[in-house]
């Protein structure tokens, strides 16, 4: 092979060797999505996750700021740790599966002060990504099994009512 072959070849291979790879991608929208969330979920501003969210995902997420915030409270929810356990995709989807833990806050309005306990929480969840106007945004997030929620009640009663994450899987591994 001629040295400008070798050349062209190695080029060829230091470039697919810095392009991101599409399970990267993905992994990348996840943590910028759940950041996004917990700066949302503070602020009491669902407007923050509009860029990364698809329509259903931005609603649900506008519906719990919003009975939070009618009763006088926002969410200080901080990600302890996330672990992406697998990419998939399926068809025009791609789904990013997570192991998560969270710290939550419940925070009465006006002055920061801690509402009820807090609570340190894991899920595993799934992430279902699909195109938006010509960007990946997470379109839904359900649960990948019984999530262990750290604290039995919340200010506005029940916590696991409060998680806003669809098809929850019942403990017994049955049909929800």
């Amino acid at each position: 092979m001629r040295r400008a072959d070798l050349l062209l070849v190695w080029s060829a291979m230091s470039l697919a060797a810095c392009a991101p790879r599409a399970e990267d991608q993905a992994a990348a929208l996840v943590r910028k999505y759940d950041a996004r969330l917990a700066e949302a979920y503070r602020s009491a501003d669902p407007r923050i996750v509009e860029e990364v969210a698809g329509d259903r995902e931005a609603s649900k997420i506008t519906g719990l700021i919003g009975v939070k915030y009618d009763s006088g409270l926002t969410l200080d929810a901080q990600l302890l740790s996330l672990e992406v356990l697998g990419v998939s995709r399926k068809g025009d989807r791609i789904d990013v599966r997570t192991d998560e833990r969270w710290h939550y806050v419940d925070r009465q309005v006006g002055t920061g002060a801690q509402v009820g306990e807090a609570s340190d929480d894991r899920y595993r969840l799934v992430y279902h990504l699909e195109k938006k106007d010509q960007r990946w945004v997470v379109g839904e997030v359900e649960l990948d099994g019984p999530p262990v929620i750290g604290r039995r009640t919340a200010p506005l009663g029940d916590s696991s009512a409060q998680h806003g994450v669809t098809k929850v899987p019942p403990a017994d591994g049955g049909t929800p």
